[in-house]
C-alpha cells in the first residue's frame, strides 16, 4: 500500500502500543491502528516531530460509548467495524507511524471532533 504524507483523519499502524488499561496489568504490546488528530500545518511542520493521536480498537464494537465513534468496515480501508477512543488521545513521534492504512471521511471526521470538543468540556454535553 502507498505511503501517504501525514494529513488529519489519516489511520495509521503504530508499532508497540499497549492500551493504558492493559499496561498495568501487563498486556501486549503490539501494532495497532491509530488516527491522526493533530492539524496539516503541525503535521508538515519538519521542526515539529511528534503527531497527536488517538488509538483505534475491533473489540466491544457492539457497546459504543458517548466517548466512542464507530467505524464501520470499510472505512478508512479498515478491515473489521471499529472505534475511534478519542479519551485515549496522546502524542507520539512522527516515525511511529509505520504504514499508512487508510483516511477517514468528512461525516465520521465531524462525529470525532464532536467528542474532542465534549470530553475536555470545550462544548457542552448535547449541542453541536
Amino acid at each position: 500500500m502507498a505511503e501517504r504524507a501525514f494529513c488529519r483523519g489519516a489511520v495509521y499502524l503504530i508499532q508497540g502500543y499497549t492500551f493504558p488499561h492493559e499496561s498495568a496489568t501487563g498486556g501486549a504490546a503490539k501494532a495497532r491502528p491509530v488516527l491522526v488528530l493533530q492539524d496539516d500545518l503541525e503535521n508538515r511542520n519538519p521542526h515539529y516531530s511528534f503527531v497527536i493521536v488517538a488509538p483505534l480498537t475491533s473489540r466491544k464494537v457492539d457497546a459504543i460509548y458517548p466517548e466512542d465513534v464507530l467505524l464501520p468496515a470499510g472505512a478508512a480501508n479498515l478491515p473489521v467495524p471499529s472505534k475511534v477512543l478519542p479519551g485515549l488521545v496522546f502524542a507520539v513521534e512522527k516515525t511511529a507511524l509505520t504504514r499508512w492504512i487508510g483516511q477517514v471521511d468528512d461525516d465520521h471526521m465531524a462525529q470525532i471532533d464532536a467528542v474532542l470538543q465534549r470530553l475536555p468540556g470545550l462544548r457542552a454535553p448535547g449541542r453541536r
